[in-house]
């Protein structure tokens, strides 16, 4: 009959619409989030295993597909907490690239505009994953940390300088890109206003942060870096900088009083925390945690002839939001040395990026929902009941939000720093569950990174001399 050739020819052309897609990006009809979750567990091992060689095999080989740069995010970091800084920063490297590449207006068009026409009839996972913001920022904050893994200095200080450029950089793109969204938005005639209700509960967890991408935690780590290396006057501009952020610090309060002080400025501040001839400074750097990953909501959205369609749109769980904890550190004595502050809640910077996202998220979502509707509308018409079916349950199936994200960072960056006379130090680390001990070289008028990663209450301790 006639109307089973237009039903087989419509499921066959949808059945190998999914196939090629699927092929382009495996988080097509698989939630990104349940992927990383092996990432996520080889880390907070915290051993050399085959499951971590497992894992960085079956990234590697996600290194030429659509969403090359988020596998090779996650890799970089595994790698990177695996003391394999070479590798890790070959995966960066290619992150950074595709970051650059975007950079050319020309080819950004180009690219996203063939793969949102054809995602229309698919989902959000079918446009090749372009970075957020905030990951941008963190992938030059995690090479700038491999090249001090291999005590290559001006290595680190070349990432360094580029995430202060990419600071600013990001901060005009971004302007640009929330005026085409809401333009793009009223030339298709979209009513943003429709979202608003459903996404006013991320404000509570976006509004404690100024924007998606600046990062105190990793301006405190240039900033403690050209204090070490003497560059002063970088060291207090990137110092106020996260204060800007930060602006109740007692800490970078304390840095950059002692910043104006090494360079001849008086000062009433009480406490400089500045170490004496004979000893050495200890700058420790905390990442507790996973950020969370999103969620998903279903919304009714109108269409042009009074009905509704259900579209899926990323979101983020609050109601269940990490709490995240502090680190200590004490001495052989058991004489407390420091505690952590947070000086960037990562979570929080991904549910500020989504928000920005909602305008040209909408209009995605809408043109898409329409094109399904009009699909299943022809779909019944040439196919009946049984035509209408087909597209129905294509339609449910392929309605999938787009939760993609790196997955591998931490929910919170924090910050200590204290002084140590010279020669070895036994310190302990501790959190409310873990701790872990380490042994230091402590040599005087010098300064020392330790990095400890929390991972499931399993700490990662990486030590960089500087």
């Amino acid at each position: 009959m006639e109307w089973r050739s237009y039903l087989v020819r419509g499921v066959l052309v949808l059945a190998l619409s999914a196939t090629l897609h699927g092929c382009a990006t495996s988080s097509l009809f698989n939630a990104y989030p349940n992927q990383a979750a092996s990432f996520q567990k080889v880390i907070s091992s915290n051993t050399p295993s085959p499951a971590v060689d497992s894992v960085l095999t079956s990234l590697n080989n996600e290194r030429e597909s659509a969403d090359a740069m988020l596998y090779m995010m996650e890799r970089g970091r595994i790698n990177q907490l695996n003391s394999r800084f070479d590798d890790s920063k070959s995966d960066f490297q290619l992150v950074i690239s595709e970051f650059d590449d975007q950079d050319l207006a020309s080819t950004v068009q180009l690219s996203n505009t063939a793969a949102q026409g054809s995602s229309i009839l698919v989902n959000d996972n079918a446009i090749p994953y372009k970075g957020a913001g905030y990951e941008r920022i963190f992938t030059h904050h995690h090479q700038a940390f491999n090249y001090l893994g291999e005590s290559d200095l001006e290595g680190a200080s070349v990432e360094f300088r580029k995430v202060a450029l990419e600071q600013r950089v990001l901060l005009e793109k971004h302007e640009q890109e929330v005026r085409d969204a809401y333009q793009e938005a009223e030339e298709n005639r979209v009513d943003l206003n429709t979202l608003s209700d459903e996404f006013s509960g991320l404000d509570t967890v976006a509004g404690s942060v100024k924007s998606s991408f600046q990062n105190a935690y990793t301006f405190y780590a240039s900033a403690a870096f050209w204090e070490a290396t003497g560059e002063l006057n970088s060291a207090l501009v990137d110092y106020k900088k996260a204060f800007e952020i930060n602006s109740a610090s007692e800490l970078l309060m304390q840095d950059i009083a002692r910043i104006s002080y090494k360079q001849g400025s008086k000062t009433e501040y009480p406490d400089l925390n500045l170490p004496t001839e004979d000893q050495g400074v200890v700058v420790v750097f905390f990442e507790d945690g996973f950020v969370p990953a999103k969620t998903e909501i279903k919304i009714p959205i109108p269409t042009f002839d009074g009905g509704f369609i259900s579209l899926a749109f990323p979101y983020y769980d609050i109601d269940h939001w990490p709490v995240s904890q502090p680190l200590t550190a004490m001495d052989h004595k058991l004489n407390k040395l420091g505690v952590s502050e947070t000086v960037v809640d990562v979570g929080a910077l991904a549910v500020k990026d989504l928000k920005e996202q909602v305008p040209a998220l909408m209009v995605r979502q809408s043109l898409r929902g329409y094109a399904k509707y009009e699909f299943q509308k022809q779909a019944e018409k040439q196919g009946g009941w049984a035509g209408q079916l087909a597209a129905s349950v294509y339609n449910i199936a392929s309605e999938s939000a787009d939760r993609r994200s790196w997955l591998t960072l931490p929910h919170t960056g924090q910050v200590m720093r204290f002084n140590l006379d010279e020669g070895p130090a036994d310190i302990s680390f501790a959190t409310a569950f873990t701790k872990t001990n380490t042994r230091l070289d402590i040599k005087a008028g010098r300064t020392t990174f330790i990095r400890i990663v929390n991972a499931n209450n399993s700490l990662i301790t990486q030590v960089y001399e500087l």
